[in-house]
Parts: C-alpha cells; sequence; structure tokens
C-alpha cells in the first residue's frame, strides 16, 4: 500500500498519513449535493481506493487508473499541500464510515462507486 501510495500520490508522507489516520474502518462514498472539484474528486477517489483495498478481502486497487484520475485533476506542485490535507481529512472521515456501515456494507459500497462499472470512477478496484 504504501508504495502504491507514493508512487500514486507524489508523497510517501501522504501514505502514512492515510495509514495513521484511525484504526481500519472506513466508510462507502457517499453521493455529494454539489459537483466536487477536481482535487476533491481525486482526494476521494484515492481514500477510498487505498482503503478499500486494506480493509476488503479480495479488493485491489489499480493504480494506472488511480493514476490517470490524479492527472485529470492536474494536480499542481502548489497544490500538494492542500491535497495532502485533504487526504489526511478524507482519510478520517472514510474509516469513520466503515466503522458506522461495516466492513461488508462500505466494501460493496466502495465496489460499487470504484468497480468496474463505477458510478464515481471505472475500475479503480478490481477483484
Amino acid at each position: 500500500m504504501v508504495r502504491y501510495a507514493s508512487i500514486l500520490l507524489g508523497s510517501a508522507s501522504l501514505a502514512a498519513a492515510l495509514l495513521a489516520a484511525a484504526p481500519s474502518g472506513a466508510q462507502a462514498p457517499t453521493q455529494p449535493q454539489a459537483a466536487p472539484s477536481p482535487l476533491d474528486a481525486y482526494a476521494e477517489a484515492a481514500t477510498t481506493t487505498i482503503i478499500a483495498e486494506q480493509s476488503c478481502p479480495g479488493l485491489r486497487l489499480n493504480a494506472g487508473q488511480l493514476t490517470n484520475l490524479r492527472l485529470a485533476a492536474r494536480v499542481a506542485p502548489a497544490q500538494e499541500a492542500a491535497l495532502e490535507e485533504k487526504l489526511k481529512g478524507r482519510a478520517v472521515a472514510v474509516r469513520q464510515q466503515l466503522n458506522a456501515e461495516g466492513r461488508d456494507a462500505w466494501c460493496a459500497g466502495a465496489f460499487a462507486a470504484f468497480g468496474p462499472a463505477g458510478t464515481a470512477a471505472k475500475g479503480v478496484l478490481s477483484r
């Protein structure tokens, strides 16, 4: 996981932040009321899929697809600090959601959002 995060997110400290954000447990992604910014959408995808790979038996992160999302978000070097803060905050929220919903339900929601037919992004998670 740390290898993926450091490659995909550009910072080993980000991977450490995701791992340290909370105990294992997270929430399925929720549908936002307004369209999120590209940076927010990427932070949601990155935290959800990385935590899903850690917490959901049989789910695997497709590193290439997550990299494509980062490229599509056009994360500029000046945005790295803001992105890291968003990722830390999202990691805490996602883990709280996982704990609240339970692993099986949360994992099903994460796969529905980021699996091959994903409602948020297609193909970031696979079985």
